[in-house]
């Protein structure tokens, strides 16, 4: 019977010492994707200012044959006089993470958000609209 729990501890023990390498492997991994998702944000900082047109960036985006899709309100927007929340910000995927059990992605994506110029309106997109910021945006898609 000793023998027994001894064969099952070393299991036991092995078993830890594996999860701990695969852990350590996997956070290895997620460290180098999140310094590339940086690497790409400061690229795109560096082409696209903060108060460009939304007609230019598109226009950068469509020269360098980047897809981009459209979403509203990336983040909660703060706003002053003349300056409203109401635009579609743009989307350029750059990665993909693992997924929680309860949901089929989990995109990364460039978010240029943008600050509109009509008060009172729907969400839209705008020629006119202004680049506000060039963000890291994780996204889950498909989830229960």
């Amino acid at each position: 019977m000793r023998r027994w729990y001894f064969y099952l501890a070393i299991v036991i023990g092995v078993l830890v010492v594996a999860f701990g390498v695969w852990h350590a492997v996997q956070e290895r991994a997620r460290q180098r994707r999140e310094v590339e998702y940086q690497s790409t944000l400061r690229s795109y900082s560096e082409a696209l200012k903060t108060g460009m047109s939304r007609k230019q960036v598109e226009e950068y985006l469509s020269a360098k044959k980047l897809p981009f899709g459209q979403l509203c309100c990336v983040s909660v927007k703060e706003f002053s006089r003349g300056v409203h929340d109401n635009a579609y910000d743009d989307l350029v995927k750059i990665g993909q993470e693992d997924a929680p059990w309860f949901c089929s992605e989990n995109n990364v994506y460039i978010a240029l958000q943008f600050l509109g110029s009509q008060k009172d309106s729907l969400p839209g997109a705008e020629p006119s609209d202004r680049l506000k910021d060039v963000t890291i945006y994780h996204k889950l898609d498909g989830c229960l």
